[in-house]
């Protein structure tokens, strides 16, 4: 089962091979800095611009292994970036734009990059540039300086481009990858040539463009982040897709109508706000369409029984009319017309969520994966959805379960290993390859996969009793009073929750029914997982406080040690609900 596929071309070949396919066709629309109005690339200015950069590099003295840094948001010129780095033999070392200085500094040390590529010259305002041989930089910026070089100058000439990339082995590396780790400095997850076509043929096997069809990415998530990379710039390359590029993250509801994609990657926060937003559209409309949309939402629920959606085009009269009503007019407005696949990733999206959307023809499928996987562990492929699964393995990839309850997957794009720490790699990767996620999960007899708790969240009280939170936290953020939620209980004698609630200032109505919510949330739950008092945080959780890493991933130990103070002051508390301020 683990046998390598048959990989005969690296990513930038891939591409390449693509580019001459396709000619004069659509490979990006996108908007120029600080204008509005979107334009186009074709495949073959993208394969010009790829061969001009890859040979800058070259002659800049850029050599076959070297670490080169991308720091930018999303645009064309990132993928551009990637493949010309790649094809030059070089080692892309992506960077969050919104990472820290911190943890770009450590990142930019501890990879030894010797070029950095940023989109903005403000960009290098926060760290320190000056072990670098040079930089490049997209957007325009004063002269001054002879290690700064404008990619405009880069990409000119078209007579100096590489004819074909440098030459490399599958097992030659490709990339470091930083996780944002919650806890302590990212590492570096170092993929290979061999390891990335490997997961663009098993991409292939799920996405597959169907004939006639030309597929359309929306591109907002960081290119920096796995998933989006691989979906995006690798699932494009491999099937001759559009990729349209948002503005911003705040002009996503503006540009998903211009954009029409076919293939929707998302996070649960994103399609949280979707639905906040079509639910705020509807109080506001008149009585009648307000009865119409509640009948059409009942309708649409008959796809939904219990924890199962039919996602099929059969699933009966009642989700037929209700798309007739409501789902073909409401996906207009949202420019999901041509969407074929919409998918969640990053952490669980609540099933509540899913159950609204499919209501409305819009079935959210649940992809599992991490960074040492490329993201192709698990994806709810079938028709049947179950909302509490993220579906089964990908194609290719082998999935167990430890005797401990830890979830492995096996793979032919498995990660190599940490850069420079061997040890961390030996806690997590088998010498027969399987590797250990971290979470806790449980198979069912069709293979599909349950995730129940994170092995190191799980929380330990002081009678030895284990407490999964995530499941707690999410059925305490199903009630949109709630906007964070943070378990705390770790030797503790009982658990306390701490929020950030969506009202400025509470009334005793509130008090009442945050005490009210409570109860319902403790019911089911054995006494030693029961919340006994809640703390209500002052400010939410946010990358720019500290809090939540760029994947919008809660920073536990962070929290609690930052919160320390106030942790203890609820605990003493006499009251059930404690304000910070």
């Amino acid at each position: 089962m683990n046998s390598k596929l048959n990989v005969e071309k690296t990513l930038p070949e891939h591409f390449f091979a693509q580019a001459a396919a396709q000619d004069a066709a659509t490979a990006f629309l996108y908007c120029r800095p600080g204008e509005d109005t979107f334009v186009t690339m074709s495949w073959t200015r993208y394969r010009d611009e790829v061969a001009m950069l890859s040979q800058w590099f070259l002659d800049q003295g850029i050599k076959k292994g070297d670490k080169v840094a991308l720091l930018s948001s999303n645009r064309p010129e990132w993928i551009i970036t990637d493949l010309a780095i790649q094809s030059a033999g070089a080692v892309t070392i992506p960077i969050y734009p919104n990472s820290s200085a911190t943890d770009t500094q450590h990142i930019l040390d501890h990879s030894e990059a010797r070029w950095l590529i940023v989109d903005k010259i403000e960009r290098l305002h926060s760290f320190d540039s000056s072990p670098l041989n040079g930089v490049l930089i997209f957007n325009a910026f004063p002269a001054g300086n002879d290690k700064f070089h404008a990619y405009a100058e880069a990409t000119a000439d078209a007579s100096k481009t590489i004819q074909k990339p440098v030459k490399v082995k599958p097992e030659d590396l490709a990339t470091i990858i930083y996780t944002s780790g919650t806890t302590g400095l990212p590492k570096g997850v170092m993929h290979t040539h061999g390891n990335l076509s490997q997961a663009m043929i098993s991409s292939h096997l799920v996405i597959e463009t169907p004939e006639g069809m030309i597929d359309r990415f929306f591109s907002f998530l960081p290119l920096s982040h796995v998933a989006e990379r691989v979906l995006v710039e690798m699932g494009s390359i491999r099937e001759g897709a559009e990729v349209f590029f948002a503005r911003s993250v705040d002009t996503i509801a503006e540009d998903l109508p211009i954009a029409q994609p076919t293939i929707l990657l998302c996070v649960p926060r994103l399609w949280e706000k979707m639905q906040e937003g079509i639910v705020a559209k509807v109080k506001k409309a008149s009585p009648v369409s307000q009865f119409v949309f509640k009948a059409a939402g009942f309708m649409g629920r008959t796809r939904t029984e219990g924890t199962r959606i039919d996602s099929s085009q059969f699933a009966g009269i009642f989700p037929a009319l209700a798309d007739k009503l409501v789902g073909k007019k409401l996906r207009a407005r949202l420019g999901l017309s041509r969407t074929r696949m919409f998918v969640t990733g990053s952490a669980p999206t609540r099933p509540e969520i899913q159950k609204f959307f499919s209501s409305f023809g819009m079935p959210i499928r649940e992809v599992y994966g991490l960074t040492e996987n490329l993201s192709c562990g698990t994806l709810s492929f079938d028709d049947e959805i179950l909302v509490d699964s993220c579906g089964k393995a990908f194609p290719h990839n082998e999935l167990r379960i430890a005797e401990d309850g830890e979830i492995q997957f096996r793979s032919p794009w498995m990660f190599t290993g940490y850069y420079k720490n061997p040890a961390a790699t030996r806690e997590v990767l088998s010498e027969d390859g399987w590797f250990s996620t971290g979470d806790l999960g449980k198979i069912d007899e069709l293979g599909r996969l349950f995730i129940v708790g994170r092995k190191k969240e799980m929380l330990k009280t002081s009678n030895g009793k284990y407490v999964a939170p995530v499941p707690i936290e999410d059925r305490i953020k199903s009630n949109p009073l709630f906007k964070d939620v943070m378990m705390v209980g770790d030797t503790r004698k009982f658990c306390i929750a701490l929020v950030t609630v969506d009202k400025p200032n509470l009334d005793k109505t509130d008090y009442a029914a945050i005490s009210a919510w409570f109860d319902v949330v403790n019911k089911p739950l054995a006494s030693h997982e029961a919340v006994k008092k809640v703390g209500v945080l002052s400010e939410g959780f946010s990358i720019d406080n500290g809090s939540l890493t760029p994947t919008l991933k809660v920073k536990r130990s962070y929290v609690t040690k930052a919160k320390s103070d106030f942790i203890e002051r609820v605990y003493s508390a006499p009251d059930f609900i404690v304000l910070e301020k």
